[in-house]
């Protein structure tokens, strides 16, 4: 037993000095000490492994001050890199990322709405070969990749539970694609990829309790509390499109009636359009809206308003401090953010406005692919 814990102790050192390495290089070796509390002798020998396992080296700096030169630190960013995928609806977008968090490639691909289960994963082979093909990237540096998609999944088990846009139920999505790449693969809810980036580089970096809530074809949000992802018994908490606002409203395609994604959602934006003017897009919609045709405002300002109690609801009930508003709606509509904000004053509970920000995502192209593959580093790395 004593044994075990001198093992996990030192892990649990090594861990800690390659953070502050990832967080702070270029850093000298005396500074990690001081940091860390951690003999000098200490802080050497764990450099030292570091350095043979290729995860540190060496910078030509120096640090400056009084007395003897210190050489400085950093992190290889080349050390061992993770793929991250985004499936859509009609987009399919895959990215390898550095062990710095770095995103050293990225594509983007249609996807046909009418493609199979496995034309899919046929085509995500196809192209992770191809990047790892352009970047010289060997595959015994990649050390996993990890899958972001709507709907409900047991991502315990890899297992894509139902999704609704992509119209798959119960698919092994996890297994089928380890069994194509022979990467290791985990697979999660896009929303609950896309807060691990917003807390590792964007709007939630340095909070601890946030909610990202991602507005488009479909209508969800995740919830990081205490710096881990909250997700419930089944891996449900956040999906608040499902929520039930007007029992004797809208029928969705849950089969329930008067769920909040039936007044929010492209889909139902679409179709209510349709009662008024032969509408092919979405675009067409916020485009009329912008011609301040009637019509399109009244439809607009009915979302703006069950976005802005959708928030309020999340506020009281997590009291979290940043709501990050994300999604199609948002990118494609900025013009829709001043509606929020003013329905947000008249339905926020006031000893909560002061104490929230509500901000938008800035990683639209990319928060996914970004968060999937830092989720598949912090999962699968593990340090000897």
């Amino acid at each position: 037993m004593e044994k075990h814990d001198q093992l996990l102790m030192k892990r649990q050192n090594k861990n800690l000095v390659l953070d502050i390495l990832k967080t702070k290089s270029p850093i000298s070796r005396i500074d990690i000490a001081k940091m860390t509390g951690m003999s000098p002798t200490s802080i050497t020998r764990i450099v030292n492994e570091l350095q043979l396992q290729g995860y540190v080296r060496e910078t030509e700096a120096v640090a400056s001050g009084v007395g003897r030169k210190a050489t400085l630190l950093e992190v290889c960013g080349d050390v061992l890199y993770t793929v991250g995928i985004e499936i859509d609806k009609s987009l399919l977008k895959v990215g390898i990322v550095n062990y710095v968090g770095e995103i050293v490639s990225l594509h983007k691909n249609k996807r046909n709405e009418s493609e199979s289960y496995m034309e899919t994963l046929l085509k995500i082979k196809a192209i992770i070969r191809k990047i790892m093909d352009e970047n010289d990237i060997a595959a015994t540096k990649i050390i996993g990749l990890a899958v972001g998609l709507p709907g409900y999944i047991d991502y315990k088990n890899g297992i894509v539970k139902v999704s609704d846009q992509l119209k798959w139920k119960d698919a092994s999505l996890a297994e089928d694609l380890k069994k194509l790449t022979s990467f290791n693969v985990i697979v999660d809810n896009e929303l609950k990829m896309k807060i691990v980036a917003e807390s590792f580089t964007g709007k939630a970096k340095d909070s601890q309790n946030s909610i990202l809530i991602g507005i488009g074809s479909g209508l969800g949000s995740s919830i990081m509390l205490n710096g881990e992802i909250y997700r419930g018994e089944t891996n449900n908490a956040g999906e608040i499109g499902h929520t039930v606002i007007d029992p004797t409203g809208n029928v969705c395609n849950c089969g329930k009636i008067g769920c909040l994604a039936t007044y929010i959602s492209e889909g139902a934006i679409l179709a209510d359009s349709r009662k008024v003017k032969d509408i092919s897009s979405i675009e067409e919609v916020f485009q009329s809206y912008r011609d301040r045709e009637p019509w399109a405002l009244n439809i607009m300002d009915r979302a703006s308003t069950y976005i802005a109690l959708a928030i309020s609801n999340l506020l009281c009930l997590y009291n979290p401090e940043v709501i990050i508003l994300s999604g199609n709606t948002i990118e494609k509509l900025p013009e829709i953010k001043q509606a929020i904000e003013q329905k947000c004053q008249l339905y926020i509970w006031e000893p909560l406005k002061q104490a929230v920000r509500i901000v938008y995502s800035e990683l639209s192209d990319y928060g996914v692919v970004l968060g999937a593959a830092i989720q598949a580093q912090h999962l699968m790395l593990e340090l000897e």
